[in-house]
């Protein structure tokens, strides 16, 4: 699977060689027109999109795309989607491209193109470090807490070991009144995006709850790996941004990264376990 994505990744970036001074032009005109490269990202809105989009041209989106953005003399625009609007979003032209969205559904994958992150992205109960919670099937007859419009609240009714057995679902709008939810004991659990969690959670101060501490049941609601996509017929765009993405994976620069903010455990074994050179 590594040889594959290796080669699957390998000939977008050649192909740029090939397409860059016959294709691009139409991208890059269509990306100035639009005063720069709008890239869409999956997030909720919890904690300021951190880790993903940190200060715009920080974090896990926000680094890759504006270096991507400056290969056409341009800026990267930012803009927050939901898991469930951002391909409508992309197939429509509001957004030029999605960075870190989970893979698109069957359906749509002939209208899109691909760029595989390296990175993985899991939705998990969070509880907090002297919980007796150890397996999903504790949760039966708890008080479980979920970010609203986030990918756990709708992985939560898909997992058939919750169906039943919760004592209540409580809605909240961010990660940071979850967290204090569980430091109070106004809930038992919470359903979380794991990389939102992780981040939000090092810097949590606690208010008047005070410190606390945070850990995970170990077997997620789910999972999957991050991607980059634009539309099918943006091919020359899609091999740019191979070619950039690739390159920070290879120097060491994705890695770096998702350990600045906490995040090694996104990173996938050919990006953590393998030498920089070989990433991804």
């Amino acid at each position: 699977m590594f040889q594959k994505t290796v080669a699957l990744i390998a000939a977008a970036a050649v192909a740029i060689s090939a397409c860059a001074s016959c294709s691009s032009d139409s991208a890059v005109r269509r990306i100035k027109q639009n005063g720069g490269l709008r890239v869409g990202y999956c997030s909720c809105g919890a904690d300021q999109d951190a880790p993903f989009v940190i200060e715009k041209a920080d974090g896990l989106t926000g680094e890759p795309a504006s270096k991507t953005a400056d290969s056409f003399g341009t800026n990267a625009i930012f803009t927050r989607v939901s898991t469930s609007e951002a391909y409508d979003k992309l197939l429509f032209g509001s957004v030029d491209c999605l960075w870190n969205c989970p893979p698109p559904s069957k359906e749509l994958v002939s209208s899109l193109r691909t760029v595989e992150t390296g990175l993985y992205y899991r939705q998990v109960i969070m509880i907090t470090k002297d919980s007796k919670i150890e397996r999903l099937a504790d949760i039966k007859g708890k008080k479980l807490a979920v970010v609203s419009g986030s990918d756990a609240q709708t992985e939560l009714h898909k997992a058939s070991v919750m169906e039943g057995s919760l004592k209540q679902i409580i809605v909240f709008d961010t990660i940071q009144q979850i967290l204090e939810a569980l430091a109070s004991g106004k809930v038992h659990c919470a359903a979380v995006d794991e990389p939102q969690a992780v981040y939000a959670a090092a810097n949590f101060s606690g208010g008047d709850q005070g410190k606390a501490e945070f850990k995970f049941v170990e077997t997620p609601i789910a999972e999957c790996s991050l991607v980059i996509v634009t539309r099918a017929d943006d091919a020359d765009l899609c091999s740019i941004i191979a070619e950039k993405y690739v390159g920070m994976a290879q120097d060491g620069k994705i890695r770096e990264i998702c350990e600045k903010y906490g995040m090694e455990r996104l990173l996938t074994s050919s990006i953590k376990d393998n030498p920089a050179e070989e990433s991804i």
